[in-house]
């Protein structure tokens, strides 16, 4: 999630416009602060998912000026803007599958458990 995070700032601090600056930084707020869920795992995976889409409505955002003024160059920090909303949401998606898998690890134990 931290690495999201990240990935959300980088893109975040090389907008121009502030509408898209303002959804990369609730991405980034989102998930900061789903890290210190880690005792509420079910929430974590809910915020997670509303991150992905937030990153996803960041990606249309950025991805929309560039396709009505492409002219063929594209510099660097544009594929870095274009990519980032995209990597989060691979590390968003590697931190939903380690959430299941620890939400079956304690489902699975919790059935020796004596009541």
């Amino acid at each position: 999630m931290f690495l999201g995070a990240i990935a959300f700032f980088c893109v975040g601090i090389n907008l121009s416009n502030n509408i898209q600056a303002l959804i990369a930084g609730f991405g980034v707020a989102l998930l900061l602060a789903n890290i210190t869920y880690f005792r509420f795992r079910k929430r974590q995976f809910i915020v997670n998912r509303i991150a992905i889409i937030v990153a996803f409505l960041l990606e249309i955002l950025v991805i929309y000026p560039v396709l009505q003024i492409f002219e063929g160059d594209l510099v660097r920090t544009d594929l870095v803007k274009l990519a980032a909303p995209l990597i989060a949401v691979i590390f968003i998606a590697l931190a939903n599958w380690a959430i299941k898998k620890d939400e079956e690890k304690v489902n699975s134990s919790a059935r020796f458990r004596s009541k």
